[in-house]
């Protein structure tokens, strides 16, 4: 049985205007960021790998009432990432 395409638009229509899940940046970030082939670790990302990074990326969550975050950090500890998290 095919459906005809106002159906079709009617449910397409309605999925698009759902709200998207409420997430933190972290779980965000565990759920679906998927580091390249050319990063160290390539494939899912893992919070579990830079535990230090989940309480500044939650931080930065939109449900977080933390209106500004300021980190002192060494180089190359992944606060990149935490940025391309948060724009994710």
């Amino acid at each position: 049985m095919m459906l005809d395409a106002s159906k079709i638009y009617t449910h397409e229509f309605k999925a698009g205007i759902k709200p998207d899940p409420i997430f933190t940046v972290s779980e965000w970030a565990d759920k679906y960021r998927i580091l390249p082939k050319s990063s160290a670790e390539p494939g899912h990302w893992r919070n579990s790998r830079t535990p230090y990074l989940k309480e500044v990326m939650n931080c930065l969550s939109p449900s977080s009432p933390v209106r500004q975050v300021k980190v002192m950090k060494g180089t190359q500890l992944g606060f990149t990432e935490v940025g391309n998290n948060w724009i994710g």
